[in-house]
Formats: C-alpha cells, sequence, structure tokens
C-alpha cells in the first residue's frame, strides 16, 4: 500500500472514532441530523438516510428499486437489502426497526408444511440479526422460541424438519447458527413472499 493510501486511511480511522464518540450522546435522529448539516458546511452532497420524523421517506430515503435506506442499520445490512431489492416497506411489514434494535413482527411464518415454516422461520431468525447487528449469526434457543410464537414449532419433528435446511444455515443446534450466502438470499425472498400483494 502507497504511504500517501495509508496515512489517509490512518485518518480516516482516527477520525471515525472521534465522530462515533460525539455521536454516542445522541438518538439515531440527532446523529442524521448531525452528519447531515456536516456535510451541508462542507459542500457535499446529503446522503439519503432515511425517513422524517413522520415516517415518510425523506430525499433518499428509499434508493428506488435497489433497496431501502433505513437509519441506524450497518453497511453490510444496507448492502444485502439494496442487492435483493428490498423496500423500506416490505421490511417493515416484517420487521419492527429502530436502529440496533430489530424484532420479527409478522403474525405468521411462510410456507405450506410445518417444515417449510420451521425453516424459514430460522432463515428470518438470521435476517433479523443481520439488520440489528451487521452479523447473521443467532442461537438455537431465539429461532425455537420464535417457532413457537409463530405456531409452527413441533417438538416430535423439530430436529427432522431442521436436516432438511439445506445450505442455507451454517453451525449447529449447540453452537449457534449463521445464514449463508444462499440462506441470505433465501431470507430476502421469504420477505417478498410475504409482503406480496400487501
Amino acid at each position: 500500500m502507497p504511504k500517501a493510501t495509508a496515512d489517509n486511511t490512518a485518518k480516516i480511522t482516527d477520525i471515525t472514532t472521534k465522530v462515533v464518540r460525539l455521536l454516542t450522546g445522541l438518538d439515531s435522529e440527532g446523529r442524521h441530523k448531525v452528519i447531515q448539516a456536516s456535510l451541508t458546511l462542507l459542500g457535499e452532497t446529503a446522503l439519503g438516510l432515511g425517513r422524517g420524523r413522520d415516517g415518510e421517506r425523506g430525499n433518499g430515503g428509499d434508493t428506488g428499486k435497489g433497496g431501502a435506506a433505513l437509519p441506524g442499520l450497518s453497511a453490510k445490512a444496507s448492502a444485502w437489502i439494496k442487492q435483493n431489492g428490498l423496500t423500506t416497506a416490505e421490511l417493515e411489514q416484517v420487521f419492527d426497526i429502530d436502529g440496533g434494535n430489530v424484532s420479527m413482527i409478522a403474525g405468521s411464518a411462510p410456507g405450506k408444511s410445518g417444515k417449510d415454516q420451521t425453516i424459514a422461520v430460522y432463515i428470518l431468525r438470521g435476517v433479523t440479526q443481520l439488520l440489528a447487528t451487521g452479523d447473521p449469526t443467532f442461537d438455537d434457543k431465539s429461532a425455537r422460541k420464535l417457532c413457537e410464537d409463530l405456531g409452527c414449532y413441533d417438538s416430535n419433528n423439530h430436529s427432522v424438519y431442521m436436516r432438511a435446511i439445506g445450505n442455507n444455515l451454517a453451525g449447529s443446534k449447540d453452537k449457534g447458527w449463521k445464514l449463508t450466502a444462499p440462506g441470505m438470499k433465501k431470507g430476502a425472498d421469504l420477505i417478498k413472499e410475504m409482503t406480496k400483494g400487501a
């Protein structure tokens, strides 16, 4: 790496650390206001960072067909949303997204059978973590609880259903699960299926 690039990277890291420290005391809306104002004062184009106070999309709040922009999401989650062409409206029908706090609010699991629904719930549990933290890793207990909440937990067949999960997840009941690339794609497809015609 050339010295100038290394110096620039070190500066960016240092300044980012200081900015994050300063923004920590503000809520999500306050952070966005500070960032937008700073860009404006520097003569830069403002970013589309999500919805306004009334819940409507502000300028650039939706990046069009290419995906939604929601405040507080990690770069990885935002990239996944954009890559899969998900909209803010679709995400908000399935999840309650409040910055780093994300929970699934859908009243039922997609799928025609208990097996399909169980697999869908595990995948959507991974998506919940992706949106909340940028890392689609989760423990078995929380996914099993979600299956119970959505009425698709079958204690007699649960382990059989989990063997049919294929390449959508990596991990185990004891060590926890992580969505794979195919699982992340399947998660986007499930969200589209759940919100079709809504």
